[in-house]
C-alpha cells in the first residue's frame, strides 16, 4: 500500500529512512514531487470514470464474482487518490479519516484484482482442487497482509511517540513484505492462465487462437513490468511517489481486462470453427451470454438488449 510514517502528526517523505521521522510532512517534498503525485492521482481518478462507465455499459448483468470485483476495484481507484491527496496536502481532513479511505479503497483494488483474475479461471481450469486453493490463497493473504498493514499502520500515526516508533519499525518491514507476497500472488494467477492457455491451444490450434495467445502474453508481460516497476520503487525508498502510481498501475491492469480477456475466454468457450464473441456480449462472469459459471446456469432475460438491474 504504501502509505507514509508518522508519529503524533502523520509523516510521508518521498524517501523513508527509519530514524528520520519527526520532519513536518510538508516540508519533504519538492515541487516537482507534487506535481508527479497529481498528475498520477488525476491519471487514476480518469482511467476509474472510465472504467466505471464501460463496467456498466459492457456487462448484461450486473451479479457475479467477475463483474461485482471489476466494478468495486474500479470505484476504489477514487477514494485511494482522494485518501492521498487529503494526506499528503493536508486539507484540513483528519489524518485518521485519510487512513481509513486508504486502507479500506486500498484492500478493494489489490485484493480485488486477484479476484478478477480467480473469477475466470473456471473457465479454463478444470480442477476444482486448483480453483480452492487459488480462492484460499487470495483470502488468507487478504486477512493477514491487510489487517496487519492497517494495524501497523494506525499504530504508526499514534500520539505516543514510543508507540508510534514501535509500529513504525513493523510497518516499514510489513508495507515491503506485503508488497511482495501481492505481486507474486497476483504473478501466479497469471501464470496459470498463461500455462493452461498454452495447453489448450497446443490441444486445438489455430491461427486466430494463437494470435490471441501471443496477444495475451503480451499483456501478461506488460503487467508483469507494472508490477515490478512498483515493487522496485518501493525498495528504491520512494514512498510517496509509489503510493501515487499503484493506482495508475492497477487502472492500466483492470483496462487491460477489456483488451485482451474477454476475447480469449470467449474463445475458450466458442466451438473450434467459430470465431470468438465481441467483448461487448461478455455477462455477469465474462461469460458470453448466459453461458453456465461456477456450475451454475442464469435463465435468460424476457428482453434480449435489456439488462439485469438486480443486484
Amino acid at each position: 500500500m504504501g502509505s507514509g510514517l508518522g508519529i503524533g502528526h502523520p509523516v510521508l517523505t518521498t524517501r523513508a529512512p527509519e530514524n528520520d521521522l519527526f520532519h513536518q510532512k510538508t516540508d519533504t517534498f519538492s515541487a516537482a514531487e507534487k506535481y508527479i503525485i497529481s498528475v498520477f492521482v488525476a491519471i487514476a481518478w480518469y482511467n476509474a470514470g472510465e472504467l466505471i462507465v464501460l463496467c456498466l455499459s459492457t456487462f448484461k448483468f450486473y451479479r457475479g464474482w467477475y463483474f461485482w470485483s471489476l466494478f468495486i476495484a474500479s470505484l476504489s481507484l477514487i477514494p485511494i487518490g482522494l485518501g492521498y491527496i487529503f494526506f499528503i496536502f493536508y486539507l484540513g481532513v483528519p489524518y485518521y479519516l485519510s487512513i481509513s479511505l486508504i486502507i479500506v479503497s486500498w484492500t478493494c483494488m489489490v485484493t480485488g484484482h486477484s479476484l478478477i483474475l480467480w473469477s475466470r479461471l473456471h473457465l479454463i481450469v478444470q480442477s476444482p482442487r486448483v480453483l480452492h486453493l487459488t480462492l484460499a490463497m487470495i483470502i488468507a493473504d487478504a486477512i493477514i497482509l491487510h489487517t496487519s498493514t492497517a494495524v501497523l499502520l494506525y499504530g504508526s500515526h499514534s500520539t505516543n511517540i514510543l508507540v508510534a516508533i514501535r509500529f513504525t519499525r513493523g510497518y516499514n518491514i510489513m508495507e515491503r513484505i506485503q508488497l511482495v507476497v501481492f505481486c507474486v500472488q497476483e504473478l501466479l494467477l497469471s501464470g496459470i492462465y498463461l500455462w493452461e492457455t498454452a495447453k489448450m491451444l497446443r490441444l486445438n490450434p489455430s491461427p486466430l487462437r494463437y494470435k490471441v495467445l501471443v496477444q495475451f502474453l503480451v499483456i501478461n508481460v506488460f503487467i508483469i513490468v507494472l508490477d515490478v516497476a512498483v515493487v522496485a520503487v518501493q525498495f528504491a525508498g520512494y514512498y510517496a511517489i509509489q503510493v501515487s502510481f499503484k493506482p495508475v498501475a492497477y487502472s492500466l491492469k483492470f483496462k487491460l481486462e477489456y483488451a485482451i480477456l474477454g476475447r480469449l475466454i470467449a474463445i475458450a468457450k466458442s466451438p473450434p470453427s467459430s470465431e470468438p464473441f465481441p467483448s461487448n456480449s461478455l455477462g455477469s462472469t465474462g461469460v458470453p451470454g448466459d453461458q453456465p459459471a461456477h456450475g451454475r446456469r442464469h435463465r435468460s432475460p424476457p428482453s434480449e438488449g435489456r439488462k439485469n438491474e438486480s443486484f
